[in-house]
């Protein structure tokens, strides 16, 4: 089942943003926690966790837009509330969630963080930036354009590399 992008990073936020032992949470770990949850998911469930917009190759490492724009104005600080989407039905803020009925992605996120969430933002991002990673293809394969997007099905191949190595 896929989510938009700000419910996977709610759901890291809810879950371990405010913890006193957790690490806290900035938007480039944010973006981080995010990709890397969708890679693992092409990989291992062979389902997209994101599934309303592509992981762009920015300048600076793989970033899904709407997580920048909503949380650009903490910096390098901690998140302190969760993504909102406009319900334009009813002019209504809502926030993104993952179904809680849906164990699968609990139980993916859940070991995302079990394996991730020490590691700092430059740590991770040192991750997704290494030769031969969809970020570094795509960056690659752009020539210089702005904002191409990653092919999911890089990052799929990516990520199951990873799990067969």
């Amino acid at each position: 089942m896929g989510y938009s992008a700000k419910a996977i990073a709610n759901y890291f936020l809810d879950h371990y943003g405010d913890m006193k032992t957790s690490p806290k949470i900035s938007p480039l770990k944010l973006q981080k926690l995010v990709y890397i949850s969708h890679g693992w998911s092409l990989a291992i469930l062979d389902e997209e966790l994101v599934d309303d917009e592509y992981a762009e190759a920015w300048q600076y490492g793989p970033v899904f837009p709407s997580l920048y724009y909503e949380f650009k104005e903490f910096g390098r600080s901690p998140i302190n509330r969760n993504a909102t989407d406009l319900r334009l039905s009813d002019f209504e803020y809502v926030t993104p969630k993952v179904e809680v009925s849906d164990e699968k992605s609990y139980a993916l996120l859940n070991r995302i963080w079990e394996v991730y969430g020490e590691y700092t933002s430059v740590q991770l991002s040192n991750m997704t930036h290494k030769d031969g990673t969809p970020w570094r293809q795509a960056r690659n394969e752009a020539k210089g354009m702005r904002n191409f997007h990653i092919d999911n099905e890089i990052i799929k191949n990516y990520y199951t590399e990873l799990a067969n190595g």
